[in-house]
């Protein structure tokens, strides 16, 4: 996602001269707009040919986008335009790996959430570019050498990525080739029956120590034993906190679009985004309008924004312990407290501000995505995640026309800002509610395990 980057690449194309302010905020549209709406196809096409042949395109896409930003002169617009546009394609590529995380059964979140904070890395990109850039290699040096890096990325993932939509093994009780119990099924991809004992366990069934009823279940993509429980022996008293299976596992892809829990999180995403969007596009130009003349304050963003990807696994580890409701909550709170810190007039304040947005928005997105997979799924996760990008990408397309509106003085500026900053808050009575249904399920599945109905 080297996208987020954007203000080390907006003060360089600064300085070489060509664009203006505007054209530049139109710039970085183009590739905010690909990142959240291109995953709505990346989403389609990771459930339908699979993860490694839509993996490989996207890191192609990102190619062309590094190789567009190095040749195109300082002045081309539509040139800059369309490597963005290229670049936030193919950061579709998260989208098709984080399904990985149900190979972490006890911990799905915070290996989801080690994900977003791994891709939040990718926001040093274009700083280390410009660094490189500045030593001489200039930006068509810069680039191109990130082109054939992602190159090498991509050979990788042809060797190592699966085809299908699953990175897990089915074993099927029933046996669907050879008629032996516990031997594998290797088809790969989602299943919605039975319960599963965790991702690739290939144990005999006399062999697992497991109960029905107090099973930790995270995700249908889990490994299936369809054995009804007095085949199995007695388990001890678990030692952890029971993870309650969500009510939407199991349903067709329709009901999980129809109902209220998806359309509620695709709301709170696409309002969240769109400020979210907004900061990174204005920052610089925030930064230099308080007297950030040398661009360390810039650069302080990037290194900010990167170096936050280290606490994403908090952000799971919150989402496991406390529930996606609570972690959501913190991340609303966070990007609102960058918003608040915009309207102190001083640089050194800056710094606590920034953090907070770049925390607040690494947890938006990792949340979003834990929300779905453990709320919903995995089994039409590329597809329920791509429709909350793609609504998102259609609300923050307004970032551009509030970008032209803050260009125009400090009041307006400050409008703006004050505008985020309430759409922001306005997204806590969500996460509220979510908190709480998530506790009443708790609740009555602990009770439900406890007098073993």
């Amino acid at each position: 996602l080297p996208v987020y980057g954007w203000p080390a690449l907006r003060r360089d194309l600064l300085h070489e001269g060509g664009l203006t302010e505007n054209e530049l905020g139109a710039v970085f549209t183009c590739g905010a707009w690909s990142v959240q709406g291109g995953r709505f196809l990346v989403g389609l096409a990771r459930d339908k040919y699979g993860t490694r042949n839509t993996v490989v395109t996207c890191l192609a896409m990102v190619c062309v986008g590094s190789v567009l930003i190095a040749t195109s002169g300082s002045g081309n617009l539509a040139g800059m335009c369309f490597g963005m546009l290229f670049l936030g394609m193919g950061s579709g590529a998260q989208l098709c790996v984080q399904p990985v995380a149900s190979l972490f059964p006890e911990a799905t979140l915070t290996a989801m959430a080690s994900l977003s904070g791994a891709f939040q890395l990718s926001g040093l990109v274009f700083l280390v570019c410009s660094q490189v850039g500045n030593t001489g290699a200039k930006r068509v040096g810069a680039y191109l050498g990130h082109a054939v890096l992602v190159s090498v990325l991509l050979g990788v993932s042809v060797k190592v990525l699966p085809k299908g939509v699953s990175f897990t093994e089915e074993v099927n009780t029933d046996n669907e080739g050879t008629g032996d119990p516990g031997s594998h099924n290797t088809k790969g991809g989602d299943t919605e029956r039975g319960i599963g004992i965790g991702d690739g366990d290939a144990a005999p069934v006399a062999a697992v120590d497991v109960s029905l009823q107090t099973l930790h279940v995270s995700s249908p993509n889990q490994a299936l034993l369809t054995v009804p429980t007095h085949a199995l022996p007695p388990a001890p008293a678990p030692t952890t906190r029971l993870v309650s299976p969500a009510a939407h596992f199991g349903k067709p892809r329709s009901a999980l679009f129809a109902s209220d829990e998806f359309l509620a999180l695709a709301v709170w995403f696409s309002v969240m985004v769109t400020p979210s969007q907004y900061y990174v596009l204005s920052i610089g130009y925030q930064l230099e309008r308080m007297g950030d003349d040398t661009g360390r304050f810039t650069t302080a963003f990037g290194l900010i924004y990167g170096g936050s990807a280290p606490l994403a696994p908090l952000a799971g580890l919150l989402c496991d312990k406390c529930g996606v409701g609570f972690a959501q909550l913190v991340a609303t709170a966070l990007s609102a407290t960058g918003f608040a810190f915009l309207f102190i007039d001083d640089l050194n304040s800056q710094y606590f501000g920034m953090a907070c947005y770049s925390v607040g928005r690494m947890m938006l997105f990792a949340t979003f995505f834990a929300n779905v997979g453990r709320r919903f799924g995995y089994a039409h996760y590329g597809s329920l995640v791509g429709t909350g990008m793609l609504t998102s990408a259609i609300c923050s397309m307004t970032q551009y026309p509030g970008y032209q509106l803050a260009l125009s003085g400090d009041t307006e500026l400050k409008n703006v800002n004050a505008v985020c900053f309430a759409l922001t808050m306005s997204c806590v009575p969500y996460c509220v509610w979510l908190g709480r249904r998530e506790r009443s399920e708790w609740r009555a599945f602990r009770e439900a395990s406890e007098t073993g109905v």
